[in-house]
């Protein structure tokens, strides 16, 4: 456990929604902060029609796919990698092939098929991902700025957000019906096993952390803003009093036994959904008529 990962995931991170997979919201995310990045570092670019796929007759455009690509690309390009070398050429045509699917195809055959299955999205709903939109992008005025230097509006943004939630209302829909008839398959915290190995393994972790937080905040840390630091710090206090200081084990065995049931179980349930939508998806694209051109 990184102390750093675990301030970002219990402070600012978006929560999961059932069992959606924490993809979806990120690849989401993920397209529309590199669409504002790609638009602002070139506003005057020149739209064009080409077509780049088409998914049971929807068009995928070439700007949108190329703007998501570049920022792939600059991804790999901060750790060294040159795209225009030689030996570079099939790891590029792999990235291009990985964006068009991910990015694109396959959010594309999601959305269809939760429009087929009369999967809806309430206002509720998509003012709360706005807000989370918000958060993400340091509060509404700087997001508002950025749409607007690119020509968008709340509207926009709210329609994308439908189709984004759309996926996501499916993939719980689908996962739902999926355990219905494979209950076999549910994941059962109950049942959970959590060996003394993995309690004594998870406690020296914590204190590890606690420990080490603890000293960075006595001596100060210049490559971690003092915010997050004590912000965890206070999380750890909070949550385990002074058990992690007593270094008293006992005291929050039960606690910790819980925790890592919960931990084992998502982890599970993730698992399980990243294998049923896999398959899912795979056949969905062998019934649906896809054509690219990249």
């Amino acid at each position: 456990m990184d102390f750093v990962t675990e301030i970002s995931k219990k402070s600012n991170a978006p929560r999961s929604y059932g069992y959606l997979a924490a993809a979806v919201l990120i690849m989401v995310f993920f397209a529309l902060s590199s669409f504002l990045t790609a638009c602002n570092e070139d506003s005057t670019a020149v739209q064009t029609d080409e077509i780049v796929a088409t998914v049971n007759g929807e068009e995928i455009y070439r700007d949108d796919f190329e703007q998501v690509l570049e920022q792939e690309k600059m991804e790999y390009q901060m750790q060294g990698v040159d795209f225009d070398s030689e030996e570079m050429s099939d790891t590029l045509e792999e990235l291009e092939q990985h964006v068009l699917d991910n990015y694109f195809i396959i959010p594309t055959l999601i959305k269809q098929k939760a429009e087929e299955e009369g999967i809806t999205v309430s206002s509720k709903e998509v003012e709360q991902r706005y807000h989370e939109y918000v958060a993400a992008f340091g509060g509404e005025e700087e997001l508002l700025q950025q749409l607007e230097a690119v020509n968008m509006t709340r509207e926009d943004i709210d329609e994308d957000i439908a189709h984004e939630l759309s996926i996501q209302n499916y993939l719980d829909y689908y996962m739902e019906q999926y355990l219905e008839d494979n209950p076999e398959e549910k994941v059962v915290e109950d049942e959970i096993e959590v060996t003394t190995e993995d309690l004594e393994e998870y406690y020296q972790q914590l204190r590890s952390d606690y420990n080490e937080i603890k000293e960075l905040l006595e001596e100060g840390d210049p490559e971690m803003p003092i915010e997050q630091l004590e912000a965890y710090y206070e999380l750890l206090t909070e949550q385990y009093d002074d058990s992690l200081e007593k270094d008293d084990f006992e005291a929050i065995k039960p606690q910790l036994e819980e925790e890592i049931r919960e931990e084992m179980a998502t982890q599970m349930k993730e698992e399980k959904l990243q294998r049923v939508i896999s398959e899912h998806v795979r056949k969905l694209r062998e019934e649906s008529d896809i054509e690219q051109n990249i």
